[in-house]
């Protein structure tokens, strides 16, 4: 059995003060037996069985000038001011239940206000760095290499950049890279004028 705040003022607030014994019984009924969305499949024979009394629709919608109930397209009822009372407002869509009061509102196209929420950070492994560097870098052994290198670097720090959270391993993987690619061009043109050196210089000057 699913649980749920209620609203213990209820009965000092003057629309339901005003209301008669029967209806106040009805509106505690359908907002009891309302889904986590606050919709309400109606069916007023089984709810005039449990009052004791017959109810109907206009029962329902009349309540404080249709202030606490609204019908819907498909016939549901929706219990206003459900989701302000039971979730406190904002919904937070990494809430599995959130979520799943979300997807049904948004499917009868109810307002509803969402939490921004930031999208966590999930650290690669050395297997995602060296592919990522094996499709920028052309060298199987380097990218070994600064795999071990960007990992070790960087779980050592908490995976900061700077004094900020990373939030994008691709992006910093780029940018090690670049740091390192200048690097090997110079050692690489160093050799090279090296060999070069070495082939015009006469073997007795060797």
């Amino acid at each position: 059995m699913s649980k749920r705040f209620t609203d213990t003022e209820i009965w000092d607030k003057a629309w339901f003060m005003s209301l008669s014994p029967k209806i106040k019984c009805f509106v505690k009924y359908v907002r009891d037996k309302c889904d986590i969305a606050g919709l309400w499949h109606p069916n007023y024979t089984l709810a005039s069985v449990y009052i004791g009394e017959q109810v109907d629709e206009d029962d329902l919608l009349l309540v404080d000038d249709g202030e606490q109930f609204e019908k819907l397209s498909d016939g549901k009822i929706l219990c206003k001011g459900f989701i302000e009372f039971q979730y406190g407002g904002k919904l937070n869509p990494t809430s599995p239940i959130h979520a799943k009061v979300i997807s049904i509102l948004e499917k009868y196209n109810i307002p509803i206000e969402v939490k921004k929420v930031s999208q966590s950070f999930n650290a690669p492994s050395y297997t995602d760095v060296y592919n990522e560097m094996k499709d920028k870098l052309n060298d199987t052994q380097k990218c070994k290499i600064e795999a071990e290198k960007f990992i070790n670097y960087y779980e050592s720090n908490g995976w900061m950049i700077g004094r900020n959270k990373m939030k994008s391993w691709r992006a910093s993987v780029s940018n090690w890279l670049n740091r390192i690619k200048p690097e090997s061009k110079v050692r690489s043109e160093s050799i090279k004028e090296k060999l070069n050196e070495i082939q015009n210089r006469k073997f007795t000057e060797i």
